[in-house]
């Protein structure tokens, strides 16, 4: 995952194919959460939310609120984890993304 996702951003593919990807490989970080996989975790969420996009890329700011969320939950950060989940929900119900709704849903 880690490669794919490499090589996505060396072509200058992160934003079509790199969201998903780096959502794979983050929640695969996350879950594992051996060392150093949280920090790696936080540089791949900091990669996508820096990639070179047009102004209002939803999609990409909705996939990027339940990655952070996911991130302050693994920090142990209540308070973030909550409010960046509320906000993930909100903003995956303004766009009608069932998939994201669903998702953010089923987040304790």
């Amino acid at each position: 995952m880690r490669a794919a996702v490499d090589h996505l951003f060396r072509e200058g593919r992160l934003l079509l194919w790199g969201i998903p990807a780096t959502s794979v490989l983050v929640q695969t970080l996350l879950d594992r959460a051996a060392d150093g996989d949280v920090a790696e975790a936080e540089a791949a969420i900091e990669r996508l939310a820096a990639a070179p996009a047009d102004e209002g890329l939803v999609i990409r700011d909705v996939w990027l609120l339940r990655l952070r969320a996911l991130l302050a939950r693994a920090h142990g950060d209540a308070t973030a984890y909550a409010d960046l989940r509320d906000r993930y929900r909100d903003m995956a119900k303004s766009l009608g993304f069932e998939g994201h709704i669903a998702w953010a849903e089923a987040m304790p």
